[in-house]
């Protein structure tokens, strides 16, 4: 049966039997290919080690009963989706489940983390890297030993030195540990977000002479700076005043908080991406789904203003940061820390396909790992960061250019959980919106189709 090259984006919410539907799509491709190897050309990524195991195990007993001439309810569906007899999905189920077990490594349902690293590995020497490095996945600890190297100087590096005590004394100054070794850690996670590294990566010829200088010019208007942050939280709070709003009305009171501990203690007011206002304002849900509907119509009558206001205060807090100054430091310590022990950071191999192979014709990357894929499916694509995406695409589009090929793509926006190191809820949104004027990286039509029932 041949089958139409097809772009499918599936709206699941929590539930609504997400990973059955991929396992049901996956078995469909299966059953109709005449390709009895066709399981080797289909790549299914999801996000965690537990996920692809479930996947796998998954496909392997629905093979497994169809074989025994089970009907389980997605034997069912399959049977009436391919208008195969019973006896026919039987016998090739049989055959596909040994062909797999005889060729469990080309059984490709993994983590996208697993696949990238089958890009890096193959590309290894074109990128000037070791064939036997090492591939750290916890990024943070690495971190943390960057900085107490970092810390470890003061009294050496004479620039440095001074920087980080000054840093120190300000702390103090402000009734606050003088340790900042933490602040520093904390901080430094910014150079594992693929979002802000593009913009370090502007500063990373700097000297810290550079940003010393830079830093002596802004602590010379750092007093119209706080004083425009403190005007940016009364503003904010008149015009919710204005509009008698409670500050209880907001969810958990986050957003007017923010703007009162401006107008009191702006330099002390926390904009780190990991914080739950930033991830509210970034999912618009800044009210409780209990708020009456002439208080939700009031609140989102002031956000537009509201928003544009956090958006400014967060930009003159960044010049108020003096770890700023250390971070090119932190990432040379922590390239040292990579080369020494022949190690590479699970979060950069992103970074490294878009600037050294993205650019290679899919073909070329296929040879490359040895496989050439025709479906993909893509799980949880709401956590897909903008560069995974980005590197995904040449190798989806030169597949969906050919016939009998297909993409798959599941997931749900409120269930985003990886925005701390670079997914991107609103790129899912945007894909899997019916507006015409939505963009579709791909020539063939899109077709959308929400999992709203929960069966839980």
């Amino acid at each position: 049966m041949k089958q139409e090259s097809t772009f499918q984006i599936y709206n699941a919410s929590a539930g609504s039997g997400k990973t059955f539907t991929l396992v049901k799509e996956y078995l469909k491709i299966v059953l109709i290919s005449t390709d009895d190897f066709i399981f080797q050309k289909i790549l299914a990524i999801t996000f965690t080690n537990k996920a692809a195991a479930e996947m796998k195990q998954r496909v392997l007993t629905s093979l497994k009963e169809f074989s025994e001439g089970k009907k389980t309810p997605i034997f069912s569906i399959l049977q009436q989706e391919t208008g195969f007899e019973t006896s026919v999905i039987q016998k090739k189920s049989k055959k596909i489940l040994q062909l797999i077990l005889q060729n469990y490594a080309a059984f490709y349902i993994t983590t996208i983390d697993s696949f990238t690293h089958k890009i890096i590995k193959s590309f290894a020497f074109d990128l000037g890297l070791s064939q036997n490095f090492e591939v750290e996945m916890n990024a943070t600890d690495l971190l943390d030993q960057a900085v107490e190297v970092l810390i470890s100087r003061i009294g050496v590096h004479k620039e440095l030195t001074q920087v980080l005590i000054e840093y120190s004394l300000e702390k103090s100054d402000d009734d606050k540990s003088w340790d900042i070794s933490r602040d520093l850690s904390e901080f430094s996670r910014i150079l594992l977000n693929e979002e802000d590294i593009t913009h370090f990566r502007r500063l990373s010829e700097k000297t810290l002479q550079d940003f010393k200088s830079l830093q002596q010019k802004l602590n010379a208007h750092q007093k119209d700076v706080i004083a425009s942050m403190i005007a940016i939280g009364e503003e904010a709070l008149q015009i919710i005043n204005q509009k008698q709003l409670d500050v209880k009305d907001f969810y958990r009171s986050m957003l007017p908080n923010h703007f009162l501990s401006l107008t009191k203690k702006p330099e002390s007011t926390k904009f780190f991406d990991q914080s739950t206002l930033k991830k509210r304002i970034e999912d618009r849900e800044l009210y409780s789904k209990s708020t009456s509907e002439d208080i939700v119509s009031s609140i989102e009558e002031v956000l537009p203003k509201i928003l544009k206001l956090y958006q400014d205060s967060e930009l003159l807090y960044q010049q108020l940061l003096q770890t700023k100054l250390v971070l090119n430091n932190i990432n040379l310590e922590l390239t040292s820390i990579k080369e020494d022990n022949n190690i590479r950071l699970n979060a950069e191999f992103n970074q490294l396909i878009s600037d050294n192979i993205q650019d290679q014709p899919a073909p070329f990357i296929y040879e490359r790992i040895g496989q050439k894929f025709m479906h993909y499916f893509i799980d949880e694509m709401q956590d897909t960061s903008v560069l995974q995406w980005k590197n995904l695409i040449p190798l989806i589009d030169n597949s969906l250019a050919q016939e009998n090929t297909s993409l798959l793509l599941v997931g749900d926006a409120k269930q985003a959980t990886y925005r701390w190191r670079g997914g991107k809820a609103a790129q899912f949104i945007e894909l899997g919106s019916e507006n015409e004027a939505a963009k579709n990286p791909f020539l063939i039509q899109k077709k959308i189709q929400e999992l709203g029932v929960n069966y839980r």
